[in-house]
Formats: C-alpha cells, sequence, structure tokens
C-alpha cells in the first residue's frame, strides 16, 4: 500500500479524534447533556462516559498519528465509530432531531454539521472505511511501529 497515502489517513483519522476528543475534554457538561439525548444508557453510565470518552478518543487519536499499536488502535477506532453510527440511527429511526456531539465545542466555532443524521452516518462510514485501510497497511516508514520493530529484532509490537 502507498506510504504517502497511509500516512495521510493516519493524519486526518487520527488528527480528527484527537481534535474532537480535546474539544469535548473543554466541555464535558455539553457533552454528558448530548449522551443523555441519545437515551441510550442507564443514567449512572452517562457521567462516567462523559468524563472517559474523550480522553479514549484522544489517546486514539494520537496512536494513530504516531503509528503506534496502528493495527489494535485502528480496530478499536473502528468500533467505535461502527457503535457511534448505530447510536446515530437509534435517534433518527425515533424520531429525535438531536446534536450528534461528534465535535463538541469545535462545531460552535468551525461551520461543522454536528447534527445526528444521515450525513453523520455516512461520515461514520467513512471514518470506518479508513480504520479498516489502516488496520490492513503494513505501517509506513514514519510510525513508531515500525521503529519498535526494528528495535525489538523484528517482532511485531501490537
Amino acid at each position: 500500500m502507498n506510504s504517502a497515502f497511509t500516512i495521510m489517513v493516519r493524519i486526518v483519522l487520527g488528527g480528527l479524534f484527537l481534535i474532537s476528543g480535546i474539544a469535548k475534554i473543554l466541555d464535558p457538561i455539553r457533552f454528558l447533556f448530548t449522551l443523555r439525548a441519545f437515551r441510550l444508557l442507564p443514567g449512572i453510565l452517562e457521567p462516567f462516559l462523559a468524563l472517559f470518552l474523550p480522553w479514549f478518543e484522544v489517546v486514539l487519536g494520537l496512536f494513530i498519528m504516531l503509528g503506534l499499536f496502528l493495527r489494535t488502535c485502528s480496530l478499536m477506532l473502528g468500533c467505535l465509530n461502527f457503535l457511534f453510527m448505530m447510536a446515530i440511527v437509534s435517534v433518527m429511526l425515533r424520531g429525535f432531531e438531536i446534536d450528534c456531539g461528534c465535535f463538541g465545542l469545535l462545531a460552535d466555532i468551525l461551520p461543522i454539521p454536528d447534527m445526528a443524521d444521515y450525513k453523520a452516518v455516512v461520515r461514520n462510514l467513512i471514518l470506518i472505511g479508513m480504520s479498516a485501510y489502516l488496520y490492513r497497511s503494513q505501517g509506513t516508514l514514519f510510525s513508531a511501529d515500525r521503529l519498535l520493530m526494528h528495535r525489538g529484532g523484528g517482532r511485531k509490537s501490537a
């Protein structure tokens, strides 16, 4: 697979999750209200998820950008996007018109569509495709996995 394209996918996908995770970290109350609007989780889990999920997105985004545990992180990110997509489809089927919360505060600053609608479903499908591409890639010259593999005598790190 093309190394330059793989690096670009890593930067775009990882950067998107890094930035959107940080935007949610900066306003956890807003993200908590967004989670509650979906009406999918028991109330006791919502505060935990509102605090944990953005940090998880930041770590996954950073690791994807660095190429660290690339296959594991891309698989986790693909699964996470699938869950996000199912949550969005759920609110669409129930007739709710809500903010998906995908970009947190960033949606207020930049003109980013952030509604739980068919566009968000398509966006998640694209992100799942990008994650699948990275999962299948063999890494690139500029990845922490490749560096670790060469230092470890050829053993794979993830």
